[in-house]
């Protein structure tokens, strides 16, 4: 299988083995990104900088799961992911006539040594969930052939 346009970023692309993927799990991971926008592609493919994922089983529970995980695009250091954080998360009330008191880098620093996160090319991303990457990730293979089963108009 040969795919010559798509809006998947290029992370996504690479992750997928298109002469040994299952058509089912291609059209699920699609079913889930057909509403992404372009923010949400550009956070799935920091995110598949940090999971690494090796099939589209696992980029589809990624992306099932995007809201598990904070990216700050185009942020590629400390002291620019403090500045992130204090200006444009949303989650403090900035001031900028006191631009100068604030600390950036130390206060980006502190974020990241309470994170699992990494700079990736497409700026910073975090994950925040309970599961481990790789559970994340993993799927119940018995849920998964119930699903096809009934996909494929077999009762059970």
């Amino acid at each position: 299988m040969l795919v010559t346009d798509s809006r998947f970023p290029d992370e996504v692309i690479c992750a997928l083995n298109f002469e040994h993927e299952s058509l089912f799990e291609l059209n699920r991971l699609c079913q889930i990104c057909s509403n992404f926008t372009e923010q949400d592609f550009e956070k799935l493919g920091a995110v598949c900088q940090l999971a690494k994922p090796t099939c589209a089983e696992n980029l589809r529970h990624l992306a099932e799961n995007l809201d598990q995980f904070d990216f700050a695009p185009g942020v590629h250091t400390p002291e620019e992911y403090g500045r992130y954080m204090i200006q444009k998360s949303g989650h403090f009330e900035y001031d900028e006539n006191l631009d100068e008191f604030y600390t950036y880098g130390d206060y980006g620093v502190q974020r990241m040594l309470q994170e699992d996160g990494v700079f990736t090319d497409r700026g910073y991303v975090a994950y925040r969930g309970a599961l481990t990457l790789d559970e994340l990730m993993r799927d119940d293979p018995a849920e998964s052939y119930q699903q096809e089963a009934k996909m494929e108009g077999m009762a059970w």
